[in-house]
């Protein structure tokens, strides 16, 4: 009932706001910001997924290692996390820096090979690959929470559409 009463009030808010057939340019920055969020959204929330999803899946990879003809310790696991968080910590202003000044687009890109990168090198034995996956990811990581919204927000700018995202 709760939900009902808002989803009316939006709709007669909506309603009494204006003649839905005048066309203004507002509409019309409205409109392009519109077509650049359906094509945006989806995509953007197909990488955060990713990130999201490989910590427990990761954990799982990392615990099932055997490091020295015995199991992986909790300890490796979580030094192996923090190599990956202490990248992303390190190289996050550097990294946001070069998504700048090379693109953001190439930025969510590379965010893409880095994070690929850091995948496969989870099926290595080799201690020295899974720490340097690691530091992938977390660079990954720090492209990811900078580059998409950046290249978004430029191509706003760059269709007049950039006082309509807010």
């Amino acid at each position: 009932t709760v939900f009902g009463g808002l989803a009316a009030t939006a709709v007669a808010a909506k309603a009494a706001s204006g003649d839905p057939k005048a066309v203004t340019e507002d509409d019309e920055a409205s409109k392009a910001a519109k077509a650049l969020a359906r094509r945006f959204l989806p995509v953007f929330w197909l990488l955060r997924m990713a990130d999201w999803l490989q910590g427990p899946y990761f954990y799982e990879v990392y615990a099932s290692k055997m490091v020295g003809g015995k199991p992986a310790s909790l300890e490796l696991v979580s030094r192996l996390f923090l190599a990956g968080f202490g990248a992303t910590a390190l190289l996050g202003p550097t990294v946001g820096r070069l998504a700048d000044s090379f693109g953001r687009k190439k930025g969510t890109l590379a965010y893409a090979g880095l994070y690929a990168a850091a995948a496969l090198s989870t099926k290595s034995p080799a201690l020295a690959v899974l720490f340097a996956g690691r530091v992938l990811s977390g660079v990954g990581t720090a492209l990811l929470f900078s580059a998409p919204e950046a290249w978004l927000v430029g191509d706003a700018a760059r269709a007049g559409a950039s006082g309509a995202l807010a």
